[in-house]
C-alpha cells in the first residue's frame, strides 16, 4: 500500500551511503497503512532489502544519498517491504534511523 504523496520519480534512482557506497537501487516505496510516513524499499544485490524512512534522504539530482555510513545502514532492523509496513515495524526504523547514533 503507498501513500497519495509517494514519489514514484524516486523509483528506479541508485542510492548511496554518505560515505559513497553504492547500497543499491529504490524498487519501491510503501506506506506504513497508519499515516503519511513514506519509507524507501531499496533492492540490494545478493543482500536483504532495505527499508530506510523516506523523509531522512536527500535527493542531488538523479541519485539518493542516505545520510548515514554503509557500516551502520548493514545494521538496521529488517522489515517487511511488501505491502504497507506494520506500525511495529515503522516504529523500529523510526527509532534506528532518528536515534542520536544515527
Amino acid at each position: 500500500m503507498t501513500s497519495p504523496a509517494v514519489r514514484q520519480d524516486l523509483v528506479g534512482l541508485e542510492v548511496f551511503s554518505r560515505d559513497g557506497a553504492r547500497l543499491g537501487k529504490i524498487k519501491n516505496i510503501v506506506g506504513d497503512g497508519e499515516s503519511a510516513a513514506e519509507y524507501l524499499v531499496i533492492g540490494r544485490f545478493l543482500a536483504r532489502d532495505l527499508v530506510i524512512p523516506a523523509d531522512t534522504v536527500e535527493v542531488p539530482g538523479d541519485r539518493v544519498v542516505v545520510p548515514h555510513g554503509s557500516s551502520f545502514i548493514d545494521s538496521a532492523p529488517s522489515v517487511r517491504a511488501k505491502g504497507a509496513i506494520s506500525p511495529a515495524d515503522a516504529a523500529r526504523l523510526e527509532d534506528f534511523f532518528r536515534s542520536p547514533a544515527a
